[in-house]
Formats: C-alpha cells, sequence, structure tokens
C-alpha cells in the first residue's frame, strides 16, 4: 500500500489516506467559506488528539502531499485543520489575542523590518517551489506539461511579488529611519 494517496471527489472536496506506521488514517480536504480544511475522519484521530497531531505533522512533510496540493492550487500556508493541533493554546481564544499581538507587533517592527520579512517569505516559497519544478523536470515533465507550466507561473507570480515589495522599500522615508506604522 503506498504511504499517501487521495482521490478528488469535486472541486472543493479531496478524499487522503496516508499510512502513519501499520495503519492508514482518512482525512477529508474540504473547500468551505473560502477556507481549504484538513479533517480528520478517523474516530481514533478525534478521540486522541496527541496522536493526530504526530500524525498531521508528517503528513505535512509528505512530499507526494505538497505535490498534490501544488497541482491542486492549494497552499500549504493556508491549509487549516478542523481540530486544535497546537497543545499551548487551549482554552486561549485567538481573537482575544490578535489585537494585543498586532500592537506588540507593530511597535516591534518598522515598515522596512516587515517588508524584509514579507520578502524573506516569499523567498522561501520560491526556493520551495524550484525544488518541486525541478523534482518534476528530473522525472520527465517539461514545458508540455500542463503542471510544470503552472508550477513556473506560480514561480513567476512570486518572483513579481518578491520585486514589488522590493520597490516599496526605495521610498524615501520621512524622519526616523525605524519609524513605526
Amino acid at each position: 500500500m503506498l504511504e499517501f494517496s487521495f482521490e478528488i471527489i469535486d472541486e472543493s472536496k479531496i478524499n487522503i489516506v496516508y499510512q502513519y506506521g501499520s495503519s492508514s488514517f482518512n482525512f477529508n480536504l474540504f473547500f468551505n467559506y473560502g477556507v481549504w480544511t484538513l479533517h480528520p475522519f478517523d474516530g481514533i484521530l478525534l478521540q486522541n488528539k496527541e496522536m493526530c497531531r504526530l500524525i498531521v505533522a508528517d503528513l505535512f512533510k509528505n512530499k507526494d502531499f505538497h505535490v498534490m496540493l501544488v497541482r491542486e492550487n492549494i497552499l500549504l500556508s493556508a491549509l487549516r485543520t478542523s481540530i486544535d493541533l497546537n497543545p499551548e493554546t487551549r482554552g486561549e481564544r485567538f481573537q482575544e489575542q490578535e489585537p494585543d499581538e498586532l500592537s506588540e507587533f507593530a511597535e516591534a517592527h518598522s515598515f522596512e523590518d516587515v517588508l524584509h520579512m514579507e520578502q524573506d517569505s516569499i523567498r522561501k516559497r520560491i526556493e520551495f517551489f524550484q525544488n518541486i519544478i525541478q523534482k518534476m523536470y528530473m522525472e520527465g515533465f517539461g514545458p508540455e506539461d500542463s503542471d510544470f507550466n503552472k508550477v513556473q507561473a506560480m514561480i513567476r507570480i512570486y518572483k513579481d511579488a518578491h520585486d514589488q515589495l522590493g520597490d516599496l522599500s526605495d521610498f524615501p522615508l520621512r524622519g526616523d529611519e525605524r519609524r513605526r506604522w
């Protein structure tokens, strides 16, 4: 049996089977309210969140899973899970933390700092997709393949975004170079 397999049900639902150890686990990946959400289908994972965290973390590292996401135009960074996978946030509500975290972030970083962080993030995405396209090329895919061309287009989009963010930092700042926003 394959470590990772999937079945596209329709444009908003994908069933996934993931082999972890000697057992297979089923997941549903569905698009709802503008967000792709991964949901464990097996009751054992719903009841045992520690085990679920381990399996989902392992799934997120799986290269075949990454390629499936790319082919379906799903960003890994935008993927959500239906259950809380972070044990530190139990009982906490994100909405209550957001204003304080946002204020602290704005106070601690200049606009230039944020631009550099975003450019670094985009550079990592470019490298990730360049690795995927290199792997696709090594497996015999090339410019005649539509998925190959789509991944190339994604790389160009990320490079354009990186360059456009860089253009923002060329504007002269008034007063203190590290002004807060």
